[in-house]
């Protein structure tokens, strides 16, 4: 695999990834259990990535030591620590797919109000029984509005949807929808008008409202005059404010090449 060729968001199925480097030892011991892996793996497909011959795309992907398996599902990764045997793999690819399902569970909401349309929404309707959603890997951008006025109602969901869509979100059942951006945060509303709703619960008495919530700092609340260009330019500066991912250092090879010399990346 390599960039090109690497799963994307919209997949339906997980994904599981080894990133090696052919001159790495600990690459080649873990082989034979990776391998078992994928002649037997059910409910997942299986690839690689050579980051002697794809350096910056591993880079990119946060690849600091070697062998590093990943398992991706609709953008979410979660990476192995263990022994590669078939069944510590086997155990570690069960356990986060049952992970997903629960985090796809707690985004289900029967209040759908604005956002119900499954094919054309990208914003996703939150019920605040289950809430704040699920913030790994990414945070979330929510309005919090009362559902009633027609003009008003199709003023926000509009406004909300080409937000969605800018910030590379896809309407949920839309599986074969391809991003055209990088997916950066996900974009829910929550419509408080709905009965099995209490926004009260959370703080919010004045609608309609936008919350930006994230692993890396408090709930910040966007206080002006609801603008869809404005929304943007404070979620623009919410993700600014998140610490910047440590720098990756070049991988290094154990094992001579062709030359006999050990190889950097």
């Amino acid at each position: 695999m390599c960039e090109r060729h690497f799963p994307e968001a919209s997949s339906k199925h997980p994904w599981v990834v080894q990133f090696y480097h052919p001159l790495v030892q600990k690459a080649h011991d873990a082989k034979d259990g990776y391998e078992q892996l994928a002649a037997a793996v059910e409910g997942a497909k299986v690839g690689a990535v050579d980051c002697k011959e794809n350096q910056e795309f591993c880079v990119s992907q946060g690849i600091r030591d070697v062998p590093t398996t990943r398992i991706i599902s609709s953008g979410r990764g979660r990476d192995f620590d263990g022994e590669y045997t078939k069944e510590a793999l086997q155990s570690f690819i069960h356990e986060s797919v049952q992970r997903y399902k629960d985090m796809d569970e707690a985004l289900k909401c029967d209040a759908k109000g604005l956002f119900s349309d499954g094919m054309k929404d990208s914003t996703i309707a939150l019920c605040t029984s289950n809430f704040p959603p699920p913030l790994e890997p990414l945070p979330w951008l929510v309005s919090f509005y009362e559902k009633g006025d027609l003009n008003k109602d199709k003023t926000m969901r509009k406004a909300m949807n080409k937000m969605a869509d800018k910030f590379g979100n896809n309407p949920p059942k839309k599986v074969d929808a391809k991003n055209k951006k990088t997916l950066k945060l996900r974009v829910g509303g929550v419509d408080c008008s709905h009965k099995s709703n209490d926004c009260e619960k959370l703080g919010v008495t004045t609608l309609p409202s936008v919350r930006f919530y994230s692993t890396w700092a408090e709930p910040a609340v966007f206080d002006s005059f609801f603008d869809s260009d404005e929304v943007k330019q404070f979620a623009d500066a919410r993700l600014k404010d998140k610490p910047k991912a440590e720098k990756i250092e070049a991988l290094k090879a154990d094992m001579p090449d062709k030359s006999g010399k050990a190889e950097e990346l």
